[in-house]
């Protein structure tokens, strides 16, 4: 063996024994450490090697390996407590899985921590199933929670893997509701789990590079790439051995499925443990029927668990990155014929955020913080872009796309750009994906496709042949004063580029672009496994098959233009979050200003849910807990009133909360009411200036601040004032926030945007200057979105420093705020900016924007008291 022969023979026999190991050791490095032992033993019984050189493989082991290092932790709510039939050592050296986790670390080259995670929370899972070897019948029910994007699949794979090794018969996955995505889950199984993919030379694709099947581990699949259930029987094998399904969520491949099920238990007696795996759960599988009015569940809800039903033993796992609509279904929820509904009953597993994911927090400033000043992602459409779209209202109408608007044709060449800029850095033969996605209308997504593959052609024709062509000076001008400003003021550094290098690339990629138009009228496919050795760079013209489920490779430049308020949807459809390494500064998303505030929205309002998941978790609370706080959100609709129906939402939570105002109206009487509801709460004040130059009340009465909000106006925010007012009288009703310090922020001059000061007068207060917020925000839409209004520290005035000094996280902050006291903030703004100066408002010293923003301490208060189902009090 040569050198490097011998290298992997080190670290394979480390790999294997490390995790063999580790199972039954409670130290990482005492695992290690046998495992570099029984490493040098080998190579040393079968190779002349220096002790130097294996010294310095062990070292690369430990660093490789994270040994010492924390793996983040799912976070777990579970129904039953106690010891559980599942122990790691089952699976720690099984076939399935062991191949499975080698071929990420090593075919793949996966981060260890990644492939250590998927471990770590599989593991738990398995917890939460049935027993395959226990002959008693066992029904388990559950939600695994993930991003948008994130490698949901990755996590499903590996569980399956595990499933087999311990002993389940029969694996059913529910993979959407399009052919595409069907297929696309199917190679990726067949790849990962059964080892039956070979490429064009015979040679073995995924997990057989690792090591064959034998004879005593082969997986039939009664589905293939190309063909679904149908009602024709396509089953190879008895139910008895280990056999893989992967089915669209249709009605007349369930149903086919249902009796051929159904005919195999009943010609072979079979009572087989089954595990069925709902990717995208929230889509189809959540039944929308009115049980008030007697209806029948919906047909593919109904049909999934009347396939349950077939089984004894049987474990559902429904994996979503939006869970709203599945814990909203109704507890206790069942029919005679098809059983239990799909509730969570038994667990509810959050995933960790992976490593390297790009989600809302990286998009959207979620901690709604004052200087948060990252370059921001988002490119506002205008009106020319935005016309173009509000005239198509039907798909009749799709002979009104004549020609590519502006900010399209921009984002196209944006998107020839970051190829260019991806191959200099390294990143050449990666997949390119750009998206664009403006009518569900396929008749529209058509004609979208014909004229971006015209103006595309035309683009790349000048490129190549023409050195001095205007398109060119477009591109050289986006590059050097768009990409480069945001790429040199990124956090995390890339190089940066001179454009001769950018113009040679170009010229190399403009005729490797693909057009392609995604839906059932096109026979194009996002194939990019065709493409694997040279990368593929598309731009994908689609609707719905590109809103959910389906991985857009490389994305990096989005043309968005549909809106929903509802939040599930709404995020299935932001297929912007997901890996971007290398290349997170060189993304964009080009979007009409009201969705990109929507977005950010509910980008805040699922972090505050993920957060709110992970404490429920740790202290024990069930996913009913979890519904509940969902319940409490109010920034926009959760789901689909039709997946609402078991759901009434009372008062709403704000513990452990900042509440800060966004949205301010267009109308004078806005502006006059908030002013005079401030005005008569300062003259009640005893307000007095502090060392911070702020103007301070303490010990203020719990009336006072009620009657305020009562007074005073929001306009969509969450931050709703009369929402507040009723939280803070629940509170007081149970002895919390009964005092209060009131503070009124005061502004400084501005001398880097020429802001001078302003000054104030609120009520018997003379205020030196308003507060400066909103700068270089462009003209509003509906409403003025001012971002955020709370500087760094603000919100802990009322708070010893020294005894929070070293608290970095925020919401551990406000825990050193007694339940019993409450903070308000009022800011008077300087209405001398943009978002103000064109609203034809007489502004004065008089008269000024009035920002709120409560922080509220975590309270004792039992969310469980004041929400409930139509059947089931949470």
């Amino acid at each position: 063996m040569n050198e490097s022969e011998i290298k992997a023979l080190f670290e394979s026999t480390f790999a294997t024994n490390y995790y063999n190991v580790k199972q039954h050791s409670r130290s990482q490095e005492v695992a290690a450490d046998q495992a570099i032992m029984l490493a040098k033993m080998v190579v040393t019984a079968t190779s002349k090697v220096e002790a130097s050189k294996i010294e310095m493989w062990s070292l690369e082991m430990y660093k490789k390996y994270n040994i010492g290092a924390d793996i983040p932790k799912p976070s777990i709510m579970t129904k039953e407590k106690g010891t559980s039939w599942f122990d790691r050592k089952l699976v720690s050296s099984s076939f399935f899985w062991t191949r499975y986790r080698q071929y990420l670390a090593q075919i793949k080259e996966w981060p260890i921590e990644s492939v250590q995670g998927i471990d770590e929370t599989t593991n738990e899972i398995m917890k939460a199933l049935g027993n395959p070897h226990s002959l008693a019948p066992f029904d388990k029910r559950g939600l695994v929670l993930g991003f948008v994007q994130s490698g949901k699949t990755a996590n499903f794979t590996g569980l399956i893997n595990k499933a087999y090794d311990v002993g389940y018969k029969l694996v059913i996955v529910l993979s959407g509701i399009h052919n595409d995505l069907r297929a696309q889950t199917q190679i990726r199984l067949n790849e990962e789990v059964i080892g039956n993919r070979v490429d064009k030379k015979g040679n073995p694709i995924g997990v057989a590079q690792i090591y064959a099947n034998t004879s005593d581990h082969i997986i039939s699949s009664w589905t293939t790439i190309d063909r679904d259930i149908s009602s024709e029987h396509s089953g190879t094998s008895n139910l008895s051995t280990p056999t893989l399904m992967v089915v669209k969520k249709n009605k007349t491949v369930l149903e086919s499925l249902r009796d051929q099920l159904i005919n195999h238990r009943d010609l072979y007696h079979l009572d087989i443990p089954v595990l069925i795996v709902d990717d995208e759960a929230d889509q189809a599988s959540v039944d929308t029927s009115d049980p008030n009015k007697s209806e029948d569940p919906k047909t593919i809800n109904k049909l999934i668990r009347q396939i349950l039903e077939v089984f004894n033993r049987k474990a559902y796992v429904g994996y979503t990155a939006t869970p709203f609509a599945n814990l909203l279904i109704g507890t206790d929820a069942q029919t005679a014929e098809e059983g239990q509904d799909l509730y969570p009953k038994d667990f509810l597993v959050g995933l960790p955020k992976p490593k390297g994911y790009c989600g809302p927090e990286e998009f959207f400033n979620v901690e709604e913080a004052a200087d948060d000043d990252r370059p921001s992602l988002i490119r506002h459409l205008g009106k020319e872009d935005i016309d173009v779209f509000t005239t198509i209202k039907k798909k009749s109408d799709a002979d009104k796309f004549e020609e590519v608007p502006p900010q399209m044709r921009e984002a196209i060449l944006r998107f020839l750009l970051v190829i260019a800029i991806r191959n200099l850095r390294g990143q050449r033969k990666k997949h390119n994906s750009m998206l664009i996605h403006t009518s569900r209308f396929k008749d529209v997504q058509s004609s979208v496709k014909d004229e971006v593959f015209k103006t595309f052609e035309a683009i790349a024709y000048q490129i190549q042949y023409n050195p001095k062509s205007k398109v060119l000076l477009e591109i050289k001008d986006l590059y050097e004063l768009d990409v480069m400003e945001t790429s040199n003021n990124w956090p995390i550094k890339e190089p940066v580029f001179k454009w001769e290098d950018i113009y040679e690339e170009l010229k190399e990629i403009a005729d490797k672009v693909k057009v392609f138009e995604i839906n059932g009228n096109s026979k194009d496919a996002l194939d990019y496994h065709q493409y694997k050795e040279e990368g593929l760079n598309v731009i994908a013209v689609g609707g719905d098959k590109l809103s959910r489920g389906l991985t857009l490779e490389g994305l990096s430049i989005t043309y968005y233009f549909r809106n929903t308020l509802m939040y599930d949807t709404l995020m299935q459809m932001g297929r912007w979050f997901g890996y971007r390494n290398g290349y997170m500064d060189l993304c964009r998303i080009y979007t009409s200003e009201e969705i990109a505030s929507n977005f950010e929205h509910l980008a805040i309002a699922m972090v505050e849910l993920r957060k709110e998941f992970d404490r429920l978790a740790r202290t024990n609370k069930t996913p009913a807990d979890y519904a509940v706080k969902m319940l409490s959100h109010p920034t926009m609709t959760l789901t689909s009133p039709l997946k609402m129906r078991n759901a009434i939402v009372s008062n709403i939570i704000y513990s452990g909360t900042l509440q800060q105002t966004r949205l301010f109206d267009k109308n004078k009487d806005f502006y006059e009411t908030n002013m005079n509801a401030t005005e008569k709460l300062v003259n009640k004040l005893n307000l007095k200036k502090d060392k911070s130059n702020y103007y301070m009340a303490e010990n203020v009465e719990a009336n006072l601040i009620k009657e305020y909000l009562s007074d005073y106006q929001t306009r969509g925010d969450k931050a709703d004032s009369q929402r507040m007012k009723d939280y803070i009288q629940l509170a007081n009703e149970n002895g919390e926030l009964k005092e209060w310090t009131v503070a009124i922020i005061e502004g400084a001059a501005n001398k880097k945007n020429e802001v001078e000061y302003y000054p104030v007068n609120v009520g018997q207060v003379a205020v030196k200057s308003a507060v400066l917020r909103g700068v270089g925000i462009k003209e509003p839409f509906n409403s003025i979105d001012i971002k955020a209004i709370v500087a760094p520290n603000q919100e802990y005035i009322d708070l010893d420093i020294n005894k929070i000094k070293n608290v970095k996280d925020r919401a551990e902050k406000r825990k050193f705020r007694s339940k019993e006291k409450g903070l308000l903030l009022i800011y008077p703004l300087n209405p001398n900016v943009k978002l103000f100066k064109g609203l034809g408002v007489p502004f004065s010293e008089n008269l000024v924007p009035i920002g709120v923003a409560i922080s509220f301490p975590v309270s004792e208060l039992d969310e469980t008291d004041v929400y409930q189902t139509n059947k089931t009090v949470f």
